[in-house]
């Protein structure tokens, strides 16, 4: 659930006002690396590429 909100903040944010971390943190998770590796795992694709790429 955390992640579903986080990957939906990561595609509506703006990448040069917002970071994977600050999202990450928003939603509660206090590790940057263990939310990538989840994000990842779960998306097939880094939270950085999702908040570079605009949809």
């Amino acid at each position: 659930m955390r992640l579903t909100g986080a990957h939906a903040d990561l595609k509506a944010a703006d990448p040069h006002s917002s970071s994977v971390t600050a999202i990450a943190a928003r939603w509660g998770f206090a590790h940057a690396g263990r939310f990538a590796a989840a994000y990842r795992q779960l998306y097939a694709t880094p939270p950085a590429d999702t908040l570079h790429t605009r949809s």
